[in-house]
């Protein structure tokens, strides 16, 4: 509770109405075939990463059950597991990109504040004791940050100079992840294999009947990582693991063409079950490793 504590006496007034509206919305929300897809729902290896801690009460981000891909991470398992605890990283520096693509779309520095606010209540606060236990300097501080200079009047290449200060101090906590039993590489597929899944299931909710355009920006977000991981991945992969390869590069095609921008169209192209089906494949193959 401490540290919940800190989080009310952080940020400002103006950033608690955004992170309160950030907030809000996150019930589970059906997908476009009429079925939920929340934390709960693992269908593929690499959702593993998404722990029961975000299905109620205070744990993990999402809430009860989440916007399809918004599940928690345990703070207890991440202390422990390298993939986990990358995770969780994964999941604050999702919604630091999506926000900073919505500081470029007109209109959209509101929707860009609660992004940056969204993930310090739902994901950083109990993750805190975990990061500092393994020597991970405290970043919340450059994290409302972020979210003041968003919802203020600050020029839009401040709030892009604090956002990059919250993508390096993720950097530098990542850096300090827990040992695993599992290769680095294991780890990296495992990570990669969750952002794919996490931006599927996002791009399925966002276009329920009840989807949000919030539930689009998150799937963005997480895309944009999952890119990330992806690129960081390939090179890596060497003979036996063409097709891991493949799947990787016609996945990313496929989600750039889903997700060309932060802004939800009028009338998607791609089917959510495409998304599904490749990221299935990405999970299958990377828990190979």
């Amino acid at each position: 509770m401490k540290f919940r504590a800190r989080l009310w006496t952080s940020i400002s007034a103006a950033t608690l109405i955004a992170a309160s509206g950030a907030v809000s919305g996150l019930a589970a929300a059906p997908s476009a075939d009429g079925a939920k897809h929340g934390a709960g729902d693992h269908g593929s290896p690499g959702s593993f990463l998404v722990a029961s801690a975000g299905e109620g009460g205070e744990g993990g981000e999402g809430g009860e059950g989440g916007e399809g891909g918004e599940g928690g991470v345990d703070p207890d398992l991440a202390a422990k597991d390298p993939a986990l605890y990358i995770s969780a990283l994964d999941i604050i520096r999702a919604h630091y990109l999506a926000g900073e693509a919505m500081l470029d779309v007109e209109g959209g520095r509101q929707a860009a504040g609660e992004m940056f606010a969204h993930p310090i209540s739902e994901v950083y606060i109990d993750l805190e004791p975990v990061f500092e236990a393994q020597g991970a300097a405290p970043f919340m501080d450059e994290m409302t940050e972020a979210v003041d200079k968003a919802l203020s009047d600050a020029p839009v290449a401040e709030v892009k100079a604090a956002a990059a200060r919250v993508y390096a101090a993720l950097d530098a906590a990542e850096a300090k992840a827990p040992a695993g039993s599992k290769s680095a590489l294991a780890v990296e597929g495992a990570l990669t294999a969750d952002m794919f899944e996490r931006a599927a299931k996002q791009y399925d909710a966002a276009l329920a009947p009840s989807g949000t355009d919030e539930a689009w920006i998150d799937g963005y977000g997480f895309w944009k990582v999952a890119e990330m991981r992806a690129d960081a991945l390939t090179p890596k992969l060497g003979a036996g693991q063409e097709e891991l390869a493949a799947d990787i590069a016609a996945a990313k095609t496929l989600f750039a063409a889903a997700y060309a921008s932060p802004e939800k169209p009028a009338s998607p192209e791609i089917e959510p079950g495409a998304l599904f089906a490749a990221s299935s494949k990405i999970g299958l193959r990377t828990g190979r490793l």
